[in-house]
């Protein structure tokens, strides 16, 4: 879910950019893609896509330090602290349910 919730708002942020003032940023579009995509991947367990998540989770918090709001700042935070916890459970074999 970490994931899944900047896909959502960065895809938001398109829609009301181009409601606005009828152009997007440029890269809202790309963001909400590579979020969604690693969602989809880290719901599958996948490792690369725990580490590319981390990656894409450490530049918006580098760049929310430079000058963004503390809520965002905090939000990156806990992301990439859920992120590293989740490299834990991926690493683990899969439980069967049978």
């Amino acid at each position: 879910m970490a994931l899944a919730v900047p896909s959502v708002v960065f895809a938001f942020n398109a829609y009301i950019s181009y409601r606005e003032r009828g152009a997007i940023e440029p890269y809202d579009i790309p963001a909400a893609m590579a979020f969604l995509v690693t969602a989809v991947l880290a719901w599958r367990r996948s490792l690369a896509a725990l580490i590319g998540a981390a990656a894409l989770c450490a530049i918006y918090l580098a760049s929310v330090v430079a000058s963004g709001p503390a809520v965002f700042i905090a939000y990156w935070v806990v992301a990439l602290v859920l992120i590293v916890q989740a490299l834990a459970l991926v690493r683990r074999p899969a439980e069967s349910s049978t």
